[in-house]
């Protein structure tokens, strides 16, 4: 989990990240590294600030399980802006995006 510290993460927020998800999901985050800098790079691309993404990793770690792609396309259908004014309020918001 080191790259995040590529992203703005401290080590203590990925300690934090860590402890908040099972060793299996952690491990499969590593597994899927390549994924999943794709998908930071696109959320900083429009916008997701690090406390965000912070809360992403632990709250909603799912969705670094999706590709960069379904994700641009599932928020592309949605305004962007409100998108991430839900986020920035409640990462827990994104339950309610439906990604097919």
């Amino acid at each position: 989990m080191k790259f995040l510290l590529e992203y703005g993460l401290t080590n203590e927020d990925i300690e934090e990240i860590v402890n908040n998800n099972q060793e299996s999901i952690i491990k499969n985050i590593e597994l899927n590294k390549d994924n999943v800098i794709k998908v930071i790079d696109y959320l900083k691309e429009i916008g997701v600030g690090v406390n965000v993404l912070k809360e992403l990793f632990i709250y909603q770690i799912g969705m670094f399980y999706r590709t960069k792609d379904e994700i641009k396309s599932v928020f592309d259908e949605y305004e962007i802006d409100s998108i991430l004014k839900s986020m920035n309020y409640d990462v827990n918001t994104v339950d309610l995006i439906e990604f097919s």
